[in-house]
């Protein structure tokens, strides 16, 4: 009998089900702010492409980490906007869902 494909790694399954519950919680968060729809999926589409970048989840990156992801996405010279709101959608993801409060956002 062909065994069906399960994760071998528990904190693998683990980490997929945190971050699914940190996009529930991350989505709320969003429509509580009174975001438009439009702006969540741009916002979340922000956050799925951190995680692409470190493959594993953003609460547990450390703030040094999203520093160097954000000089990074910079450095290859997006439109002024584009950054612009990505670094908004990040700002509200760690301070509105995950509640870290970090220098690197205060900073203008």
């Amino acid at each position: 009998m062909k065994q069906a494909n399960t994760p071998q790694n528990n904190s693998t399954s683990a980490s997929i089900t945190d971050i699914n519950s940190l996009k529930a919680q991350f989505l709320k968060d969003m429509e509580l702010a009174g975001l438009a729809s439009a702006s969540r999926r741009t916002y979340l589409d922000a956050v799925e492409q951190l995680i692409k970048y470190y493959w594993r989840s953003p609460a547990d990156l450390t703030e040094s980490q999203v520093n160097h992801y954000l000089l990074e996405r910079h450095r290859q010279n997006p439109a002024k906007g584009t950054f612009k709101v990505m670094r908004f959608a990040l700002r509200f993801f760690f301070q509105e869902t995950v509640g870290r409060d970090w220098h690197l956002f205060k900073k203008k």
